[in-house]
Protein backbone atom coordinates (compact mmCIF):
# COMPACT_ATOMS: atom_id res chain seq x y z
CA UNK A 1 0.00 0.00 0.00
CA UNK A 2 3.19 2.45 0.68
CA UNK A 3 4.01 2.15 -3.07
CA UNK A 4 0.62 2.37 -3.94
CA UNK A 5 0.22 5.94 -2.56
CA UNK A 6 3.96 7.03 -3.17
CA UNK A 7 2.91 6.43 -6.95
CA UNK A 8 -0.39 8.45 -6.55
CA UNK A 9 1.64 11.05 -4.79
CA UNK A 10 3.90 11.55 -7.99
CA UNK A 11 0.66 10.86 -10.24
CA UNK A 12 -1.06 14.12 -8.32
CA UNK A 13 2.24 16.46 -8.63
CA UNK A 14 2.63 15.37 -12.58
CA UNK A 15 -0.77 16.15 -13.34
CA UNK A 16 -0.81 19.38 -11.16
CA UNK A 17 2.08 20.16 -13.33
CA UNK A 18 0.50 19.53 -16.44
CA UNK A 19 -2.86 21.26 -15.81
CA UNK A 20 -2.09 24.19 -13.23
CA UNK A 21 -1.45 27.49 -15.01
CA UNK A 22 2.19 28.41 -14.62
CA UNK A 23 2.80 24.38 -13.52
CA UNK A 24 5.63 23.80 -16.23
CA UNK A 25 7.50 27.20 -15.37
CA UNK A 26 6.84 26.08 -11.48
CA UNK A 27 8.56 22.61 -12.55
CA UNK A 28 11.67 24.29 -14.53
CA UNK A 29 12.45 26.41 -11.71
CA UNK A 30 12.30 23.80 -9.09
CA UNK A 31 14.16 21.97 -12.02
CA UNK A 32 16.88 24.65 -11.44
CA UNK A 33 17.21 25.08 -8.22
CA UNK A 34 17.86 21.20 -7.86
CA UNK A 35 20.34 21.00 -10.37
CA UNK A 36 22.30 24.25 -8.62
CA UNK A 37 22.03 22.29 -5.21
CA UNK A 38 23.42 19.18 -7.07
CA UNK A 39 26.28 20.64 -9.09
CA UNK A 40 27.16 22.62 -5.28
CA UNK A 41 26.98 19.71 -3.40
CA UNK A 42 29.40 18.11 -6.33
CA UNK A 43 31.96 20.44 -6.01
CA UNK A 44 32.06 20.51 -2.12
CA UNK A 45 32.59 17.06 -2.34
CA UNK A 46 35.43 17.04 -4.71
CA UNK A 47 36.74 20.05 -2.81
CA UNK A 48 37.04 18.08 0.30
CA UNK A 49 38.20 14.73 -1.10
CA UNK A 50 41.30 17.19 -2.98
CA UNK A 51 42.11 18.63 0.63
CA UNK A 52 42.15 14.99 1.82
CA UNK A 53 44.17 13.56 -1.00
CA UNK A 54 46.48 16.79 -1.34
CA UNK A 55 49.70 15.08 0.00
CA UNK A 56 48.92 12.05 -2.54
CA UNK A 57 48.76 14.69 -5.57
CA UNK A 58 51.78 16.70 -4.64
CA UNK A 59 53.83 13.04 -4.00
CA UNK A 60 52.93 12.85 -8.08
CA UNK A 61 55.74 13.84 -10.15
CA UNK A 62 55.32 17.10 -11.96
CA UNK A 63 54.46 15.62 -15.35
CA UNK A 64 52.13 13.06 -13.63
CA UNK A 65 50.65 15.71 -11.68
CA UNK A 66 50.24 17.93 -15.01
CA UNK A 67 48.83 15.20 -16.73
CA UNK A 68 46.22 14.44 -13.70
CA UNK A 69 45.31 18.16 -13.69
CA UNK A 70 44.99 18.67 -17.52
CA UNK A 71 42.68 15.46 -17.50
CA UNK A 72 40.34 17.20 -14.84
CA UNK A 73 40.04 20.27 -16.94
CA UNK A 74 39.68 18.34 -19.96
CA UNK A 75 36.80 16.03 -18.32
CA UNK A 76 34.86 19.76 -16.90
CA UNK A 77 35.59 21.67 -20.29
CA UNK A 78 33.94 18.02 -22.43
CA UNK A 79 31.09 17.83 -20.06
CA UNK A 80 30.47 22.12 -20.62
CA UNK A 81 30.40 21.98 -24.11
CA UNK A 82 28.26 18.89 -24.36
CA UNK A 83 25.13 20.41 -24.33
CA UNK A 84 26.73 22.25 -27.55
CA UNK A 85 27.27 19.55 -29.94
CA UNK A 86 24.15 18.03 -31.23
CA UNK A 87 25.57 16.28 -34.45
CA UNK A 88 27.26 12.96 -34.78
CA UNK A 89 30.68 14.39 -36.05
CA UNK A 90 30.27 16.34 -32.23
CA UNK A 91 29.53 13.72 -30.00
CA UNK A 92 32.25 11.82 -31.72
CA UNK A 93 34.75 14.27 -30.65
CA UNK A 94 33.32 14.83 -27.10
CA UNK A 95 33.65 10.85 -27.14
CA UNK A 96 37.43 10.33 -28.15
CA UNK A 97 38.26 13.49 -25.83
CA UNK A 98 36.81 11.65 -23.03
CA UNK A 99 38.72 8.76 -23.56
CA UNK A 100 41.75 10.69 -24.04
CA UNK A 101 41.30 12.47 -20.56
CA UNK A 102 40.17 9.00 -18.72
CA UNK A 103 43.01 7.53 -20.43
CA UNK A 104 45.53 10.54 -18.58
CA UNK A 105 43.35 9.76 -15.25
CA UNK A 106 44.26 5.68 -15.71
CA UNK A 107 47.83 6.74 -16.12
CA UNK A 108 47.77 8.62 -13.09
CA UNK A 109 45.63 6.30 -10.72
CA UNK A 110 48.36 3.30 -12.21
CA UNK A 111 51.51 5.66 -10.39
CA UNK A 112 49.85 6.23 -7.67
CA UNK A 113 48.94 2.44 -6.66
CA UNK A 114 52.21 1.63 -7.89
CA UNK A 115 53.86 3.69 -5.27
Amino acid sequence: MKNARNIAILVVIALAVVALPGGQTAAAVATAVLSVAISALLAYFVGRLYRDRRLDVYALGDLDRGIFYAAIVGIVVLLAASQEWDSTGGRLVELGGLAICVGGLVRVYQLWRSS
